[in-house]
């Protein structure tokens, strides 16, 4: 179902002409992938994983810890406490129940952190890893419906170039005016500078413009760079916290929001 939040500052137009996408929630589930390079690490420095690829999805999700490395320093804090992390992650103040968790740990115990990351790291740009990577349902239907439609498409992501290829080429991204990564900006999110970088490769204002993402961050990244937030179900943020940042529209999914904008564009 379509809910638009009560921010009193709508910024969706009728001359919507520019949508920019992140991949990870909106077009890839990449949460088996995260967990097993997080469970690799874990493993070569001698510490237990008990996580399930859901919890540190939705883990993911959540502030700054849509970051590899701040969130393995929050599994290592909540491994070492023994938090529950099932109502961490549900929490409305998880962010900073996770701060004051690493705070009580001390950087100490938080010394593997670097190593850890860095073989989740090797492990997610894998062959290996992209076999266990699933594409969200309607994807595809939703670029065909944006697309014909007569949207501006653009993709921006923290995540590395070779991460887009290697995972969205079913997607056909020649359809896509821009394909702007973390290695294209030298602040990632939640600064709106890559959403602004792909906006002018496309040839648009943040006016006329939206940003889909799935976590926190996205949202504080589209209002930062002055456009639209459309916020999705299908990935690591929870609807209270996605939410707490007030995007203008948030959908179960791509494909729901894909047929509200196809309605949008109908009535111009």
């Amino acid at each position: 179902m379509t809910q638009r939040t009560q921010t009193g500052r709508d910024k969706l137009r009728l001359g919507l002409k520019a949508i920019v996408f992140d991949i990870g929630g909106v077009f890839r589930d990449s949460s088996e992938a995260i967990t097993e390079g997080y469970r690799r690490g874990f493993a070569k420095n001698g510490i237990t994983f008990s996580f399930t690829s859901k919890q540190v999805w939705k883990l993911r999700g959540i502030g700054k810890y849509n970051n590899s490395l701040e969130a393995c320093r929050a599994l290592l804090a909540i491994h070492y406490l023994d938090a529950d992390i099932d109502q961490i992650i549900q929490a409305a103040n998880a962010e900073a129940e996770i701060d004051r968790l690493i705070s009580e740990l001390g950087e100490e115990k938080l010394k593997s952190a670097g190593a850890i990351t860095e073989a989740y790291t090797r492990f997610f740009y894998s062959d290996q890893a992209k076999e266990m990577i699933r594409v969200i349902p309607n994807s595809k239907e939703a670029i065909d419906i944006l697309s014909d439609n007569g949207y501006k498409l653009g993709i921006f992501t923290n995540s590395g170039i070779a991460s887009i290829k290697r995972d969205l080429g079913w997607l056909g991204l020649e359809r896509f005016g821009a394909l702007v990564s973390g290695e294209d900006v030298k602040h990632k999110k939640p600064s709106g500078e890559g959403i602004l970088k792909t906006l002018e490769k496309l040839g648009e204002v943040p006016e006329m413009s939206a940003y889909v993402g799935d976590a926190p961050t996205d949202i504080i990244a589209a209002h930062d760079a002055g456009c639209a937030a459309i916020a999705v179900l299908s990935g690591m943020g929870s609807r209270a916290n996605l939410e707490a940042e007030h995007p203008e529209l948030i959908f179960e999914d791509l494909y729901e929001a894909s047929k509200f904008l196809r309605k949008r564009q109908a009535t111009k």
